[in-house]
């Protein structure tokens, strides 16, 4: 005889523990997101105050920003090669030397200069 197609059904009480025991983990969650942000409020707090103290030696706040904004982006551009193999950088390097202006703009010549500094290091 045939089973009854209901039984391949999850029962209501096994519905309602497995919503609990997500919306359980889904509040932990929400209260480490919490604490983390109240943390993460007091450093940039702090950092607010470093960029005022700048301010107030006569660095503009803007300025000082963008210059921050542009360091980052340099490693995290620079960075970008070094889980690289010795043949993946002479590949990378000579698609940078194929690609000619690029090598001449500020952030191109950052990259050459690094793979270059690597490719001397190994």
């Amino acid at each position: 005889m045939a089973k009854d197609a209901a039984e391949n059904t999850p029962s209501a009480e096994n519905i309602k523990d497995a919503v609990a025991a997500i919306e359980k983990i889904d509040a932990e969650l929400l209260a480490e997101k919490m604490t983390y942000m109240k943390r993460c409020k007091v450093i940039r707090d702090r950092r607010a105050d470093q960029f005022d103290h700048a301010a107030d030696r006569g660095i503009r706040k803007k300025l000082l920003k963008a210059k921050i904004k542009e360091r980052g982006l340099r490693r995290k551009a620079d960075a970008v090669t070094d889980d690289f193999e010795d043949d993946d950088r002479d590949e990378y390097a000579m698609l940078s030397e194929k690609l000619g202006d690029f090598g001449d703009l500020p952030l191109g010549q950052a990259a050459l200069s690094r793979a270059e500094r690597a490719q001397a290091g190994a």
